[in-house]
């Protein structure tokens, strides 16, 4: 819930009725075969938080519909739509709601590609410091994510008011942060790119979660340039290819954010920003420890081959530095809160009020449900789909009031219920 842009609908609407649908270019979204199951993290925790990756999906028996949720608060606002919070009417279990317009897809393919590729990642990533994914779901209008709700809000938020946090508590959301990253890099072959205290949230426990898959690569290498401007790393300006490595300056940035209270380059715009990232030497106040001086520089290295890799030197380099010293390492890794607390532990009173969430958003008004797409047009749809299984959607129309036609389109395969987190719902209930 990063600051973002705003668009015009109308402006938008505008575009679509000029728009003769056609088939997107082949979407640069995750195929099956490109997931590595391998062996899992290692911990005992980590172990019982995998799931096949190479099997596709079957079919839940659950059918649940936009309409089966109650929209409560808003928990955050950008150019793709709104974050809700919302209930699950049958069950009363609480979810964050993603939607994301179907009308900036339409006129922007790149739009839907990262929408598909967060909603393809958090399908097969099961790890206790990502975000869970529990449907997705689409009416006439939009697309709906329907997330673990992580009631602690932002980390920033915390950040925000304690404005710099001391090495001890750092520490701790740092080392999250290196185990969710090391699980993306080595058990998915996902290059996050898009690391940021406004992406990192904490649960109602005080464990720092990753969210926000949208700008997430499935790939060893790329070149595209994405990322917020604080905290992209020099090879990804530069337009090089790059790798993991990325994840590592970005984690120093964030590093460096937490214990300075602001990113290690500034500027007024992007291009400043960039620029000094390219060309100037990361300065460290004077108030910061040996160990940590240490392990920021040998992560804001601008050489991507010499800079600290978290993955492969994780043993030897990172988990006996001294940065880490207030920290046992496999406690963290089990989330053992009786020997390793969380040093943030989120006040909730109700998980209702969203206490924890900017009052800019959860004081806004919350926009009715789109329409639905009736029963009898869902059958046909699916007749179709079987028929044009190639197609990434499939143009539909909805009658209106005035006796015309409002035009959408249904995205084929996106739909999606997770059924073993919903299991595990179950039993914790």
């Amino acid at each position: 819930m990063a600051q973002l842009f705003e668009f015009d609908d109308e402006q938008l609407a505008s575009k679509i009725e000029k728009l003769d649908l056609r088939e997107p270019n082949e979407l640069d979204v995750p195929k099956l075969g490109e997931f590595a199951s391998s062996d899992g993290v290692g911990s005992r925790l980590a172990k019982s938080y995998e799931v096949p990756i190479d099997l596709p999906y079957q079919a839940g028996k659950r059918k649940k519909k936009v309409t089966d949720f109650q929209p409560i608060k808003v928990l955050g606002k950008g150019s793709y739509g709104k974050v809700i919070l919302v209930k699950d009417k049958s069950s009363g279990k609480l979810y964050a709601q993603k939607q994301l317009r179907k009308a900036s897809m339409i006129v922007n393919a790149k739009n839907y590609e990262r929408t598909l590729t967060e909603r393809t990642i958090l399908e097969r990533v099961r790890h206790p410091n990502v975000v869970k994914l529990f449907y997705a779901l689409q009416d006439f209008d939009k697309l709906y994510l329907i997330l673990e709700y992580l009631e602690g809000g932002e980390l920033f938020h915390h950040l925000s008011q304690e404005r710099i946090l001391s090495e001890k508590i750092a520490c701790f959301y740092v080392a999250e942060i290196i185990l969710a990253l090391r699980h993306l890099h080595l058990h998915t072959g996902v290059i996050y790119r898009d690391l940021k205290p406004e992406n990192c949230m904490l649960n109602r426990r005080g464990h720092l979660v990753l969210t926000d898959f949208g700008l997430s690569k499935v790939s060893t290498e790329s070149s595209s340039l994405f990322g917020t401007a604080q905290y992209i790393a020099p090879e990804v300006i530069q337009g090089e290819r790059y790798d993991s490595q990325c994840d590592w300056w970005s984690l120093g940035a964030v590093t460096f954010d937490l214990l300075t209270g602001s990113p290690p380059f500034t500027g007024n715009n992007n291009k400043k920003i960039m620029d000094k990232i390219l060309t100037q030497k990361v300065r460290y106040p004077f108030y910061l420890s040996q160990d940590a001086r240490d392990l920021l520089i040998k992560l804001l290295n601008k050489n991507p081959q010499k800079r600290l890799n978290c993955d492969t030197e994780f043993d030897k380099k990172v988990r006996s530095h001294r940065f880490f010293r207030y920290i046992n390492w496999q406690h963290v890794i089990d989330q053992n809160d009786a020997e390793q607390p969380p040093p943030i532990v989120p006040v909730v009173t109700n998980p209702e009020l969203a206490e924890n969430f900017d009052e800019e958003f959860t004081s806004m008004k919350i926009t009715p449900p789109s329409s639905p797409i009736e029963h009898s047009l869902l059958k046909e749809i699916e007749e179709e789909s079987r028929s044009t299984s190639t197609s990434s959607y499939i143009a539909i129309k909805k009658p209106t009031a005035d006796n015309q036609f409002e035009e959408s389109v249904y995205f084929n395969n996106f739909s999606y219920t997770n059924e073993e987190y919903l299991v595990d719902l179950k039993d914790h209930d």
